[in-house]
């Protein structure tokens, strides 16, 4: 799996937004025909094309004023700090400059496309034409475009290839059959054949373990489905897990080879109240059993699109803060959002929320599972994928040996009362046997969970 980025940048009322909605054939970017425009901050939407993840980045427009100024400073400054962030990371594979049909290249264009060659001109990334509102042209597109080459050179606008398009529907005035679906084409055939794929780096790790986690109900079985694209878990084992137990799934996407282990995490207390207990053993082991495999490179913390509860702020303490010591990337998963007409805008209502609960994250994906709407379905595919190439540059994560039992002897502390626990030697073989901890090691961990009063100064 092959990640690009991809800007789109030019004049506001371009079509940017617009280019984006045909390239997804889905209304995923608002568009105005006021002329301000409406992107007012960059946005970016994920797609897949032949198993490679497209970020497509919708960036403010540069605005022109009455008499021919074009308002330069902002749109320049945020498409140049974009710019720099995207290249501490996996860098920009192509630009796509923006502009509606013209029989005359003016010096206002002129000034916005020096505007976006600066921002990129250290780079060495391509840019190329997209050249919105065809259907106004009395020309072959071939021939306008090679009537202008004298205008483009003279005022220094160069571009490695064009295309020229309407965002028009079939049925919009005058009706013409295909015309949507071979501007789409086009515009994905000058992305596809001039995006510059980066070399991988050797530090990224081919293979990625990732532990999966989340209450019952919540919806990992259909998440991890989405990621593999074809139906590997029993979406209905979701629902009927009794036992606190992981499954582990291997698959290859792209360049990559991912195994997820899928496991409960805390449940509500009804469950019992055992539940706490019982929970940090299997999540304790299933960290041990990863370490094995090298480590954990990330965390996907699986929570329907609800409200927040405790068990919510626990799972993911028990996880990131407890067994990772906060060491390993968190992405959160966002499931049940079938009934959003815009699945992102939950995020936009609630990510203040989350942030307010403690609950961090290095991104995000809101999906649902649900076969019913094979747009949104797409669409969550194309989000849980985007999430995965976000994260793929951090390291792993592997269990500390010769501190990890002094460390997981406080943190279990903090979750645990005296209700929780099994009482005297059943609660020593209960680590013994569940976790596969030393005798002498069980014993101690016993001790402090029963009388921590005595051995704070033993656990720094």
């Amino acid at each position: 799996m092959v990640a690009y980025n991809i800007i789109f940048a030019g004049e506001t009322g371009a079509g940017k937004s617009s280019l984006i909605n045909l390239l997804f054939d889905l209304e995923v970017s608002q568009t105005s025909n006021d002329i301000l425009g409406l992107t007012g901050e960059r946005k970016r939407f994920v797609t897949l094309q032949d198993s490679d993840v497209y970020r497509l980045w919708d960036t403010p427009g540069f605005k022109e004023g009455p008499r021919g100024s074009v308002h330069l400073r902002q749109p320049t400054k945020e498409l140049g700090t974009l710019v720099k962030e995207l290249q501490s990371g996996d860098g920009v594979h192509l630009v796509v400059f923006c502009f509606r049909f013209t029989k005359l290249f003016t010096a206002g264009l002129q000034r916005v496309y020096e505007s976006v060659l600066s921002s990129i001109r250290d780079t060495q990334v391509p840019i190329v034409a997209a050249v919105t509102h065809a259907d106004e042209m009395r020309q072959n597109p071939e021939d306008w475009w090679n009537g202008t080459e004298i205008q483009r050179e003279q005022k220094g606008m160069g571009f490695r290839s064009y295309a020229c398009v309407s965002t028009l529907g079939d049925e919009d005035y005058p009706p013409t059959r295909g015309r949507r679906a071979k501007a789409k084409d086009s515009v994905w055939q000058l992305i596809k054949m001039h995006a510059k794929a980066l070399p991988l780096s050797d530090s990224l790790p081919k293979e990625i373990n990732i532990i999966l986690f989340g209450q019952t109900g919540a919806g990992k079985s259909s998440v991890v489905n989405l990621i593999a694209g074809k139906p590997i878990a029993d979406v209905g084992a979701d629902v009927e897990r009794c036992t606190m137990s992981s499954t582990e799934y291997q698959f290859a996407v792209g360049a990559h080879d991912f195994r997820i282990w899928d496991t409960v995490g805390l449940e509500e207390p009804v469950v019992g109240i055992n539940t706490y207990f019982n929970a940090i053993l299997e999540a304790l082991d299933l960290i041990r059993q990863v370490t094995t495999f090298g480590g954990v490179n990330l965390l996907l913390f699986c929570m329907p699109g609800r409200r927040i509860t405790r068990t919510t702020q626990s799972n993911y303490r028990l996880f990131y803060e407890m067994l990772c010591e906060k060491k390993v990337p968190i992405g959160l998963v966002i499931t049940h959002l079938e009934r959003e007409k815009d699945m992102e805008g939950w995020w936009t209502r609630n990510e203040r929320a989350l942030d307010d609960f403690g609950i961090k994250n290095v991104g995000h994906a809101c999906v649902t599972g649900l076969p019913l709407s094979p747009e949104q379905r797409a669409l969550s595919k194309a989000a849980i994928c985007g999430l995965l190439t976000d994260c793929d540059w951090y390291g792993k994560y592997t269990m500390p040996p010769d501190v990890w039992i002094k460390k997981l002897a406080k943190n279990m502390k903090s979750f645990l009362t005296a209700e929780h626990l099994p009482k005297g030697q059943k609660l020593t073989q209960a680590l013994v046997s569940r976790v596969g901890l030393k005798e002498e090691d069980a014993r101690q961990l016993r001790k402090y969970l029963e009388e921590p009063s005595e051995y704070e100064d033993v656990l720094p």
